[in-house]
């Protein structure tokens, strides 16, 4: 009697993220979208990871974020400074912008580009480290001119992101999870060292610019 020939073999990469349905596709508000309690205005720079390096565009970013640690001087070091404040949390929506968009990234109206990560554009996006600001208050008091006093419990302040996509990455278990919670954000925020010049931006019209998929 003839041996049984063995099913087919199916490979592990059958289940990365190159076949993962929603890794090409849009995708969609991520629950924690109405829990959101922070926007982050970021330089995307022409060297990436080069904070010195000239500003090629700004990325908005709406998040899911909560305070982790207390930074004290044992603990500092590139980006995180005594003082600090670490957060960790999720990205729920993005919009990619031209450099110093005035007080638009805080408007109420802004035009949403992709949710749940970060928003590339001609084969490049926002990497870590990057520097910026942080607003973290009530989203719902955002009025269509980007007023950061809306809030008077806000904190408006300066912002480092020093990891995207953690734990997992865009890869692998990572385009599983990536588009149900959107990508993990790591960063630290800087009490009270707002530039003089973000507290009294006009806020940009021109900045509406994009596609309002997802709003």
């Amino acid at each position: 009697m003839a041996a049984s020939r063995p099913g087919p073999i199916v490979s592990p990469r059958r289940f990365s993220s190159g076949q993962h349905q929603r890794n090409t596709a849009a995708w969609g508000a991520t629950p924690l979208q109405p829990l959101a309690n922070a926007r982050l205005l970021l330089a995307e720079n022409a060297i990436p990871g080069d904070t010195t390096s000239a500003v090629v565009a700004s990325h908005v970013l709406e998040c899911f974020l909560e305070r982790a640690n207390y930074i004290s001087a044992k603990e500092n070091g590139p980006g995180v400074e005594t003082g600090d404040f670490t957060y960790n949390g999720y990205l729920t929506r993005a919009a990619r912008l031209p450099p110093n968009p005035g007080a638009i990234w805080l408007s109420s109206e802004l035009a949403w580009q992709q949710h749940g990560r970060r928003v590339a554009a001609d084969g490049s996006t926002l990497v870590a480290p990057c520097e910026g600001l942080i607003w973290l208050g009530d989203l719902a008091l955002l009025n269509p001119a980007g007023d950061a006093a809306v809030d008077p419990y806000a904190q408006h302040t300066a912002f480092v992101v020093l990891e995207f996509g953690a734990n997992y990455g865009s890869g692998g278990i990572g385009a599983l999870v990536q588009p149900l919670i959107g990508e993990r954000v790591f960063g630290t925020l800087k009490p009270n060292r707002l530039p003089a010049a973000a507290r009294s931006a006009p806020a940009d019209r021109g900045g509406h610019g994009g596609s309002a998929a997802a709003g």
